[in-house]
């Protein structure tokens, strides 16, 4: 009996023993993939956060970066099912919902972001980056899909400007929330406001595509030409996606930039 006894606790110190070491390299494959991924190195990201989730289905965090991972890499609706299982597993997870939010919205479903990012401020109302969104979506909603030229829908850019401000309330200078008021402006015909906010989000972040592509088109629907031109042309140097350098060759070619 007193064998029988030693065996079992022998046993057990070494099942105890096997679970700890498989711990171990579980949390070294979450800190690998972390680390992949805040280098850009996605592929290998994705390698190692896959082996955690399957090791450990249950691991939110590794779920929400493997989400990320697939995000960066395109794949929005790996990155999609990733967030989704996040706000199952965490319901209280503000990250988890936002990222969910992010993905929704580059999918072409505003309506299905717009509820994300209002749980993910429910749980994280100071979150600069989650106001900022969800003033993004506010501003896409009011523009009319089916008609180009009807006017936006005045209460949906009140609630736009409102988020975009209370952004710029939480981080002074956010040039995300800059270059969304500069939307706003654009599309109520005053360029001087427009130009001026840019110029704000250019000196807080001087090599920001984004800000450069807006600040090229408020110059042009101002009838800045050559200003439009100078703008468009940093753009390029910046290196941004192959399909925004395109378009905005485009719009050069129709401006007849040198």
């Amino acid at each position: 009996m007193q064998k029988s006894l030693v065996l079992v606790v022998v046993l057990l110190a070494l099942a105890l023993v096997a679970c700890q070491k498989e711990a171990t390299g579980v949390e070294a494959l979450l800190e690998s993939g972390r680390e992949h991924l805040e280098v850009g190195e996605y592929t290998e990201a994705i390698a190692d956060l896959e082996t955690v989730v399957e090791a450990d289905p249950g691991h939110g965090e590794a779920h929400l970066l493997l989400g990320q991972a697939y995000n960066r890499t395109g794949d929005l609706l790996k990155a999609k099912d990733e967030f989704s299982t996040v706000a199952a597993l965490e319901p209280d997870s503000a990250a988890g919902h936002h990222n969910l939010g992010v993905t929704y919205f580059q999918l072409g479903a505003p309506d299905a972001a717009l509820g994300e990012f209002e749980v993910a401020l429910e749980l994280d109302p100071d979150d600069p980056d989650t106001h900022y969104q969800l003033g993004v979506v506010y501003l896409t909603i009011s523009l009319p899909a089916d008609d180009p030229l009807a006017l936006p829908d005045p209460q949906l850019m009140e609630q736009a400007v409102a988020e975009f401000e209370r952004a710029l309330e939480l981080q002074d200078g956010m040039p995300e929330a800059l270059i969304g008021m500069a939307n706003v402006y654009m599309l109520q015909a005053d360029f001087t406001a427009a130009i001026d906010v840019l110029q704000q989000a250019i000196e807080q972040s001087p090599d920001l595509p984004e800000a450069y592509y807006a600040l090229g088109g408020a110059y042009a629907q101002s009838g800045d030409i050559e200003s439009a031109c100078e703008a468009y042309t940093h753009f390029i140097t910046l290196d941004p996606p192959s399909n925004w350098q395109e378009q905005v060759k485009g719009e050069m070619a129709a401006l007849e930039c040198p």
